[in-house]
């Protein structure tokens, strides 16, 4: 090329940026110490300008913007197609997609031709950003809110896309967020898992290329549905991050996609088959809602963020509070049960102090295995002659409400409701019916499946005195179909039909443990048993990473036998129960196995979660790691005056004294009273330095407390302190 033409193509390109750079102006929202502000042009999708910490009432957003520019440079396009918060391919964006698909004849070039934005009202202190983009040419018009709430600074993103064209649209791909991503969000935060291993956090360096979490099985997934962004130096109580969730309990994509050549990008989305969404004139489809935060205080800062929106804006309205401990019959009788050994099991159940009985698997019409009976949701009358009500009345008699486990979604083979309606199961036409777990999965997508499964539900809690469900769902979502997406809503409106007709009553969501474990789900089910393991070694790490986002009141945490039935591993009864507390405790056992000592342990950590849970499910949740490895958790009361902390370790520590264990979250200023709660841990008991000294509370300033900490026996593997503190 010339001088005189690269002059020529300069000042066109300059004289065009200056256009654009004319017409645009900015939204911004504020809440809760957290700005967001998006650069909007008259055409093509909004920029997200800048996301984090606060910024001056009046500070000046087209400088902040100039001072971001990026200049052209060559083998690019002769106008740049910018970063925006829904790019579409077609017209030159090259990196990832918010939309993609096709109309009849396989046009699939979008292009924004008109963008125009309004704001709403939404509760009485929140604001939302309502986004409407059009394709004139393809008849596509997209509508994006995006919502910073008020009291905690969670943004809420939701996306619907409608067809007012004259042709069918292919919808192959719907982002419910797109978005670039700072320079500073340099590693990705991960939890892949598998049964009853849920949990296992992995913190990488964002590729160049494409990072992707596809999860295919129809439910959340053991990996969860959430990721963060943080920038190389966070952790628990400082640093940059940017926490993502997206809400839907089926099959997902989570990416973030790099290149050396743009920005970095993060989407979340419902995974869609092909073919399962065409589009018809005149029809919508909505996203998932996805949820986000930006913290600069590590990653406590997004638990405190998360819990505080969770727990206003998100869970049903408490039907019993406070949270109950509840006996769950599964790893104490698993199958093997009638009603006196039930009713002996209750009774050792109110003797350590449990408030709730939940009959698991087993109960129902020819339930003997895993084989057989489920979809005949009534009591099995070879095992219950008179029905549930003698062990409902028996349990209530003791002082304890009654709980069922159901996996209504699911049938055998082997039941009533098979033989007379084969074809309610989800199935691929004259092939196979492939199945897991002895089962199949009932097509909730179809109205008179739906029906039926709310009938029978609906008369077991009409008829019976029955507070919660454990609601299960224990395999994967094959043969491959094209309406995955109707049937998990399909899901959803069941839930939503048996809360509205019993507002009462409490549902745990289940998926052969944390397979569904979703803040979608959440807004159904007040519990989620976030893993099948029982054992607290595992728990402990299942736990921390789950309370990323959820709140210690929604994490079924129970005591369960040792050895454990998954792993072999025996651990002390002070131990499990330690772990336990810090979630919605329960128990999983057999009373009559366990031994006096046992039991008198037991018994005593029931009552401190009892005397506690004020505080667990209410305060500010932080965990932190000492500097030789000790596990720590803490709550601490919104007002600081009161604080709960766990302090354990998992494997031998690398050293014979422990390191002090610095505390969190305290005020500076005040002074605290210090108390090491019974029952201790035994073996560790016996090392501890002025042990008469701390048979009583001590008094320490915060300032201590936070700068030199509190020195404890913590080197043996599988020790645990509970810590209570109280301003004086």
């Amino acid at each position: 090329m010339t001088v005189l033409l690269k002059t020529r193509l300069a000042k066109i390109l300059d004289q065009r940026s200056k256009k654009a750079w004319a017409m645009l102006r900015y939204e911004r929202l504020d809440n809760a110490g957290v700005t967001l502000v998006l650069a909007i042009a008259p055409q093509g999708a909004p920029r997200l300008l800048y996301w984090g910490a606060a910024l001056a009432p009046g500070a000046d957003l087209a400088a902040w913007d100039a001072l971001q520019a990026q200049s052209w440079r060559e083998a690019q396009p002769d106008v740049p197609v910018p970063a925006s918060i829904f790019p579409v391919h077609g017209f030159g964006w090259m990196g990832p997609a918010a939309l993609s698909g096709c109309a009849q004849g396989g046009d699939g070039a979008v292009d924004w031709g008109a963008c125009s934005v309004r704001r709403i009202r939404v509760g009485p202190q929140s604001e939302a950003l309502v986004i409407t983009l059009r394709d004139s040419r393809l008849g596509l018009r997209v509508e994006l809110e995006w919502c910073l709430d008020a009291r905690s600074g969670v943004l809420a993103s939701h996306c619907a896309l409608h067809n007012d064209g004259a042709l069918p649209f292919a919808l192959a791909g719907l982002a419910a967020l797109s978005m670039p991503l700072p320079d500073w969000a340099e590693e990705i935060l991960a939890f892949p898992g598998h049964w009853a291993r849920e949990g296992q956090a992995q913190r990488l360096a964002a590729p160049i290329g494409q990072w992707a979490q596809i999860n295919r099985s129809g439910r959340t997934g053991f990996s969860g549905a959430t990721i963060a962004l943080l920038e190389s130096r966070a952790g628990e109580e400082s640093g940059r991050v940017l926490a993502l969730h997206l809400a839907w309990s089926g099959s997902h994509r989570l990416s973030v996609e790099s290149s050396l050549e743009g920005p970095r990008f993060a989407q979340l989305e419902a995974l869609l088959e092909p073919g399962e969404i065409d589009l018809a004139p005149g029809a919508s489809h909505h996203s998932p809602s996805v949820y986000a935060c930006f913290s600069d205080a590590g990653l406590n800062g997004v638990r405190a963020r998360f819990h505080a929106f969770v727990r206003r804006a998100v869970l049903p309205p408490p039907a019993n509070s406070p949270r109950r401990v509840h006996f769950n019959s599964w790893e104490g009788v698993y199958f093997d049960f009638d009603l006196p050994k039930l009713k002996a099991l209750a009774e050792g159940a109110a003797a350590l102090g449990a408030e709730r009985f939940v009959l698991d698997d087993g109960w129902f019409s020819g339930r003997r295995n895993d084989r057989a009976g489920l979809g005949d949701w009534q009591a099995d009358s070879e095992r219950f002659p008179e029905g549930l009500d003698p062990l409902i009345a028996h349990v209530a008699a003791l002082g304890m409400d009654f709980g069922l486990w159901v996996e209504p979604e699911m049938v055998n083979l082997d039941s009533a409701l098979y033989r007379a309606h084969p074809d309610w199961c989800v199935h691929a036409p004259r092939a196979a019916r492939p199945g897991m777990r002895n089962q199949l999965w009932l097509d909730l997508a179809r109205a008179e499946v739906r029906d039926h499964v709310f009938g029978q539900l609906d008369a077991l809690l009409r008829t019976h005195d029955i507070a919660y469900l454990k609601w299960d769902c224990n395999r994967t979502l094959f043969p491959a179909v094209s309406a995955g997406q109707a049937i998990v809503r399909g899901a959803y409106a069941v839930f939503d039909a048996l809360r509205t007709r019993h507002p009462t009553l409490e549902i745990e969501a289940c998926a052969s443990g944390g397979a569904r474990f979703d803040l979608e789900i959440l807004k159904r089910a007040s519990r989620v048993w976030v893993s099948d393991a029982t054992d607290a070694q595992e728990r402990a790490r299942i736990q921390r990473w789950a309370s990323l986002i959820a709140p210690l009141e929604v994490i079924g945490a129970h005591v369960g036998p040792s050895p454990n039935p998954i792993t072999g591993r025996q651990l002390s009864m002070q131990f499990r129960a330690a772990v336990a507390v810090f979630g919605h405790m329960g128990i999983e056992l057999d009373p009559e196995k366990l031994t006096p000592a046992e039991q008198e342990t037991l018994r005593a950590m029931i009552a401190l979660y009892k005397a506690q849970r004020g505080l667990l499910h209410a305060g500010r949740l932080h965990h932190w790691l000492s500097d030789d490895g000790v596990q720590a958790a803490m709550v601490v009361a919104e007002d600081g005056a009161q604080a709960l902390a766990l302090a354990l370790r998992l494997e031998a520590g690398p050293a014979a004294q422990s390191a002090p264990l610095r505390l969190v979250g305290l005020d500076a200023g005040s002074d605290y009273t210090v108390e090491l709660l019974a029952p201790w841990p035994e073996q560790a008991a016996k090392r501890l330095a002025q042990a008469d000294q701390w048979r009583a509370p001590r008094v320490f300033s915060g300032a201590a407390l936070l700068s030199a900490g509190i020195t404890l026996p913590l080197s043996a593997p599988h020790t645990a302190w509970l810590i209570g503190l109280q301003r004086v």
